[in-house]
């Protein structure tokens, strides 16, 4: 089997609603899908959402570094066995660094999508399920998290009551706004005391203003403090994580094994947010959760707003086989999707809970009519090329 075409589709995906945090407010997704096919006619599917304030990438330069980076790599490579693809999708960032050295350091939407579309072609053809990758499951089911956005109190409220009726256990909560303390106190209050609440700042603070904040909001137990300053202020997140009891996560600032390693040396946070589309796929995000756990430091998987259940299948494959795991963040699927894009409904139930997949690749079956309202642009790579 070898991969012979590459189809590279920019789309944007409605919402139900608005998600709103301080960085960002959305009622769409711009996402990246790749459909790749090989020579004995299975097809793969990959997708990210490249977001620029995250890792510099935008859909332009991650379907350019596919085109010319990373499909050329597997263009017409003959792919003996499971194993053989396997290998060639772990050292994909590198085949393309060595011969592309100029490539920036945050590159991992681009080898996300092409990663997860290869790694579902093989899949389907050598008829191997992706959560094969991580041996043994970790976990009967995953456990996922409710996020609480930065709107209204009244919002919030209803937001919250259906989380409560829902029966979530674990509430992340966006914040950066002057009614903090009223959300989180209204938060708690509904949700009561055996719920596990943390927060996300979206980089909303200073190193002053944040020291300020999490000692304010710590009669309310919150789990965690998420990137409570701008991402490349490594200085500044030293100086909160050893100034505060309070868990310090970072997101923003973690995009690449370089990120990892200087956050660690500086011991500059206590948990990483692992995200596939932002970390490079499934083997970057493992090597950076292998790392996390030598080094003592925790993990939870989260996963970028408006992902549809591409991504959301590579990462319950992820959640279920990686250990350790402190939180664990996706599946929304049509909880904020208008429509999601497979025949499978992978959107979390009652309690937040996610079901192992099982079948070859990904273990879902993606229905590209679904798609085709959505796209804005759409790129042809392989033997017509």
């Amino acid at each position: 089997m070898k991969p012979v075409q590459c189809e590279v589709l920019e789309v944007e995906l409605p919402f139900r609603l608005k998600f709103k945090h301080s960085l960002h407010e959305r009622s769409t997704s711009s996402s990246v899908l790749v459909r790749m096919t090989s020579d004995t006619g299975e097809v793969g599917w990959g997708e990210s959402l490249p977001r620029e304030y995250v890792t510099g990438e935008t859909t332009q330069s991650v379907v350019e570094r596919i085109r010319d980076c990373f499909w050329p790599l597997l263009h017409e490579t003959r792919i003996s066995s499971w194993e053989d693809g396997l290998e060639i999708a772990k050292n994909l960032e590198t085949a393309a660094r060595e011969k592309h050295p100029d490539l920036p350091h945050r590159i991992g939407a681009a080898r996300c999508a092409i990663e997860i579309a290869f790694l579902d072609l093989i899949g389907n053809h050598f008829r191997r399920s992706i959560g094969e990758i991580f041996g043994r499951r970790k976990r009967e089911w995953v456990e996922y998290s409710g996020v609480v956005s930065g709107d209204s109190l009244w919002k919030v409220t209803k937001t919250s009551l259906k989380m409560r009726i829902g029966g979530l256990r674990f509430i992340k909560v966006k914040v950066g706004s002057a009614d903090d303390k009223d959300r989180l106190k209204r938060i708690r209050l509904l949700m009561g005391s055996e719920a596990d609440i943390r927060v996300d700042a979206n980089a909303a603070w200073n190193v002053t203003e944040a020291i300020a904040a999490i000692q304010s909001i710590k009669p309310f137990n919150i789990s965690s403090i998420e990137q409570p300053i701008p991402a490349d202020d490594y200085e500044g997140l030293q100086a909160i994580t050893n100034a505060v009891t309070t868990p310090i996560m970072v997101d923003e600032s973690l995009c690449s094994m370089e990120d990892a390693r200087k956050l660690v040396g500086m011991d500059a946070c206590d948990y990483f947010n692992i995200r596939l589309s932002k970390c490079g796929g499934l083997f970057g995000a493992l090597e950076m959760a292998e790392f996390a756990r030598h080094q003592d430091k925790g993990c939870q998987l989260g996963c970028q707003v408006g992902e549809t259940a591409i991504l959301s299948a590579a990462g319950r494959h992820f959640a279920m086989g990686v250990a350790g795991l402190k939180f664990i963040e996706g599946s929304f699927g049509t909880h904020l999707l208008e429509q999601d894009v497979s025949k499978e409904d992978l959107t979390f139930r009652r309690k937040g809970i996610g079901k192992p997949l099982s079948g070859p690749g990904l273990g879902v079956t993606v229905i590209p009519e679904r798609i085709e309202p959505h796209i804005t642009c759409r790129h042809k790579l392989g033997e017509e090329t």
